[in-house]
């Protein structure tokens, strides 16, 4: 009996597979629409609970610096419910003199969200905290049509360095 159902089951199986002809164009762009919808949504429920990683490929000081591509993997700012952790590499420039880089290494449970503004596709995120005697502005811009992602970092003593990068849900 186990031998015959475990047959049907197999047959069935078989046949649904078979039946999912996935050559076929439309098949494969239902399939690719299906998971980036899935995406979509999984990062605009990660933005609205502010639960989300931005991670840094690219630093641009405002002023007078040049675009510099980062190639580790530990530049980021990590937001989760309560918590924040930050660790970029940030350059001032003064007079058109870049000084020594130096990294931003933040773990607090003491910052808040201003902003959030959603239009679409296009998400904005700004948030705040004091580390010593600065306080940061952070300024998050997120496109979720192309996934790219920019953040501004705005310290009261100091100059704004901007990141390019990406967002993953935590």
């Amino acid at each position: 009996m186990k031998k015959l159902f475990l047959s049907i089951l197999m047959v069935s199986l078989v046949a649904t597979v078979a039946a999912q002809d996935y050559t076929k164009k439309e098949v494969r762009d239902e399939k690719r629409t299906e998971r980036q919808q899935a995406m979509v949504q999984q990062l605009t429920n990660a933005l609205k609970t502010h639960n989300f990683t931005f991670s840094a490929s690219q630093m641009t000081p405002q002023f007078m610096g040049p675009q510099q591509a980062l190639n580790q993997w530990n530049n980021y700012v990590s937001v989760y419910p309560g918590y924040l952790e930050v660790s970029l590499p940030y350059v001032s420039v003064a007079q058109n003199v870049t000084t020594v880089p130096k990294r931003i290494e933040i773990n607090t449970v003491r910052f808040n969200f201003w902003e959030d503004m959603n239009s679409g596709s296009q998400w904005t995120l700004v948030f705040q905290t004091e580390w010593g005697d600065v306080k940061y502005v952070f300024h998050l811009n997120y496109d979720i049509n192309n996934g790219m992602a920019t953040l501004t970092l705005v310290p009261n003593m100091g100059n704004t360095v901007s990141y390019t990068g990406t967002i993953q849900a935590n």
